[in-house]
């Protein structure tokens, strides 16, 4: 799908893109909000010979990093995750509103954070009189001069944490933006960020040797992992309890002796994978994608243990809707007595399933064609 511009292809009227396009990647373009031209006068043109090296998708937004560490959005700028400093809203007609979609790859160049973080990094002390409303957003002194390391898209946000830098005192920092529902984006508070905000809460002593190295967002949450395998969660993944307003260690495995390598996050399921092969997961996992096996819970307020993947040391973790997959190392012997463990799907059962599923819809549409069609109930007349 393309409704909002999201595949980059520059083509706003095309709804849909059934084969593989090149993506338009623009460099050195005016934004919102002042977002100005590169430096060295370059005009609007398409990036030459710069590498794509990451990409991210979320609902109806895309990013993607370059080689220079730059950031360029597409898609949807409804709550404002393209991080051009607006939305663009507009009315369509009576009751209905419309937003300045981008159809293609704009580098955002505008980092901001709240004048209360920007105290504290002067060694400053915040204002008692901060309330509990949106903080005051001042810009970044650096921001042309930021280089990103990863970046990751929810559905409606999007999180990416700053390249290390050959200076021993300056720490990455973790921005984020979009939709602020369930203080997914980490400042405290439920709302709407439309430029890359910079996360105070992992600015200190405490992250100057154990500095932020990757952040995943999940459909309504996020999470960020050190460089010390410690994991900071934020936001509501699952459909009751609380939610997490503020980054919040995973005291679990941090207070444990656990070193987290990996970490996911889906719609409604988190995952972390440490350097002992220990797999953990909570949330919930209607179709079975908390991974723990036929006859088990399929949801868990609290992390729990994977035992399908005991011993394995995962590398990397995926979480998407309703289902998870994972990298596993297979490098020497104890890696592939630990994979023998593992359960394998072959190619045989995969086709029985597919031919229980037909079986499955042609019996539902034949009881559906059978039933009769109801009768509409008349109402009793009126006596004058």
């Amino acid at each position: 799908a393309n409704k909002c511009g999201q595949l980059g292809v520059n083509n706003a009227g095309l709804e849909m893109v059934d084969k593989f396009r090149k993506c338009v990647v623009v460099d050195g373009g005016v934004g919102a909000k002042g977002e100005e031209k590169e430096e060295n006068g370059e005009e609007e043109d398409e990036v030459a010979g710069v590498k794509i090296v990451q990409a991210s998708c979320g609902e109806n937004i895309s990013a993607i990093l370059c080689s220079k560490g730059h950031l360029y959005t597409t898609g949807s700028s409804e709550w404002g995750q393209l991080g051009n400093g607006e939305t663009g809203e507009y009315i369509v007609t009576a009751g209905r509103l419309s937003y300045a979609n981008c159809s293609k790859f704009l580098r955002r160049s505008n980092f901001v954070q709240s004048e209360q973080d920007a105290l504290l990094e002067k060694g400053g002390m915040p204002s008692s009189s901060t309330g509990a409303g949106k903080a005051k957003i001042i810009p970044l002194e650096d921001a042309r001069r930021i280089r990103l390391a990863t970046v990751s898209c929810g559905k409606n946000h999007i999180l990416a944490v700053e390249a290390a830098s050959t200076s021993s005192e300056h720490v990455p920092r973790v921005f984020s933006w979009g939709c602020g529902d369930y203080g997914r984006l980490g400042h405290t508070v439920q709302a709407d960020e439309y430029t890359p905000r910079m996360i105070g809460a992992f600015r200190g002593p405490l992250f100057a040797n154990n500095p932020p190295v990757e952040a995943i967002a999940g459909l309504t949450c996020s999470l960020v992992r050190t460089r010390h395998g410690h994991v900071y969660y934020f936001g509501k993944h699952r459909t009751v309890g609380e939610a997490t307003m503020r980054p919040t260690l995973v005291d679990a495995l941090a207070n444990n002796g656990h070193v987290v390598t990996a970490v996911g996050a889906g719609s409604t399921t988190v995952f972390c994978c440490t350097t002992n092969g220990v797999t953990v997961s909570w949330g919930h996992g209607n179709h079975g994608e908390l991974g723990y096996g036929k006859g088990e819970n399929k949801s868990s307020s609290k992390p729990k243990f994977v035992n399908g993947l005991d011993s394995c040391l995962v590398t990397d973790v995926a979480c998407g809707m309703a289902h998870t997959l994972f990298m596993i190392r297979n490098e020497d012997e104890e890696d592939a007595k630990a994979l023998k463990k593992v359960a394998t799907l072959e190619l045989e059962e995969v086709a029985q399933f597919i031919e229980e599923v037909k079986s499955r819809k042609i019996a539902k549409d034949a009881e559906e064609d059978a039933e009769p069609p109801k009768k509409k109930s008349r109402g009793k007349a009126k006596k004058n």
